[in-house]
């Protein structure tokens, strides 16, 4: 809770307690109008107010401080019986019914005090909770890009490397685009959200990388539709899908092997990615490794039922289909 919003509950609880004991006390008064102190109406009122403030904050500070240890809770507790019978010691000479309407009020504010003490320690402690998974949230998030570069950096290293003695040319031509994407990593990926325009920029730098290994541009298809405008995604989330499409594909020759098309609709976002694939292949599965789980994981963290993720294979194809719900910058 924020303070000043504790504060205003505070102001409003003693403007309430202030108007009720003007109540009482002026019912009091009129009821025994020889009793002291009977013409001095905003005196008395003054003074149940300071009392009250003097109960109810030496027990709303008290209980953080007698928590530290279980004597100071005896010391507490000592302290507020002596406050009791100091302020209820000129009523005994009147008799029992005024010393108790003296006590009882008091006591009930130290009731209340506890009650507030407890209740603001609650929103405080849940804040707290939510503070501590949000930080736990972005540090899971932090890792989980993590363990994206190696993997991405592993790859692409390995299509150079069969690209230096094939073709110096597109070798250089790969680092220079490698360069691009590692900066895009560093400064742009480093952010929550990007636009959408520059994530589409990383992809089609990446499928350029990618067909630099493969038998040509037509291996891999590539469409978009729509238009990107002011809208904004995670960094990323679709780096995994096209490395795991293109490790377990079938073979690195032909037409079509790998399809991918993105369609953006107002302010969703359909991605489909298809790959063809050995059935034999034991180790593509609905389930995914390592790529597909980082984006299951990523997109369970930064778009909560905002997403819909669908992947399914048949005796040839393996296919992924993301939607997302996206929000504008």
């Amino acid at each position: 809770m924020k303070k000043s919003l504790e504060i205003s509950v505070h102001v409003f609880f003693w403007i309430v307690f202030t108007a009720f004991v003007f109540m009482l006390s002026k019912l009091y008064l009129q009821a025994k109008p020889d009793a002291s102190l009977a013409n001095h109406l905003f005196y008395v009122i003054f003074l149940e107010l300071v009392m009250g403030l003097i109960f109810f904050y030496l027990t709303y500070f008290g209980i953080p401080w007698f928590r530290k240890k279980k004597i100071n809770l005896a010391v507490l507790v000592v302290i507020l019986l002596f406050l009791l019978m100091f302020f209820a010691y000129p009523a005994m000479r009147i008799g029992v019914w005024e010393v108790m309407s003296s006590i009882i009020p008091h006591v009930i504010v130290i009731f209340l005090a506890v009650i507030f003490r407890k209740y603001f320690d609650a929103i405080r402690l849940e804040g707290e909770k939510q503070t501590l998974l949000l930080q736990n949230t972005q540090s899971e998030l932090a890792l989980l890009k993590m363990q994206v570069s190696p993997h991405f950096l592993f790859n692409t290293l390995n299509n150079i490397d069969y690209l230096v003695t094939h073709d110096a040319a597109k070798a250089s031509g790969a680092i220079s685009k490698l360069g691009a994407i590692l900066r895009y990593m560093i400064y742009d990926a480093a952010a929550e959200k990007i636009a959408l325009s520059k994530e589409l920029k990383h992809i089609e730098d990446y499928i350029e990388l990618v067909r630099l290994r493969t038998s040509g541009v037509n291996y891999l298809k590539y469409q978009l539709s729509g238009i990107a405008g002011h809208l904004q995604i995670a960094p990323m989330l679709f780096q995994p899908l096209i490395e795991n499409a293109y490790k377990h594909s079938s073979t690195k020759d032909g037409e079509n092997i790998i399809t991918i098309d993105i369609q953006i609709v107002n302010r969703n976002l359909h991605f489909l990615i298809n790959n063809e694939y050995e059935s034999s292949h034991k180790t593509v599965s609905p389930e995914g490794g390592l790529g597909l789980n980082i984006v299951k994981r990523r997109l369970e963290l930064l778009y909560p039922d905002k997403h819909n993720l669908n992947i399914t294979k048949d005796n040839r194809n393996f296919k992924v289909e993301l939607t997302i719900e996206l929000d504008d910058y």
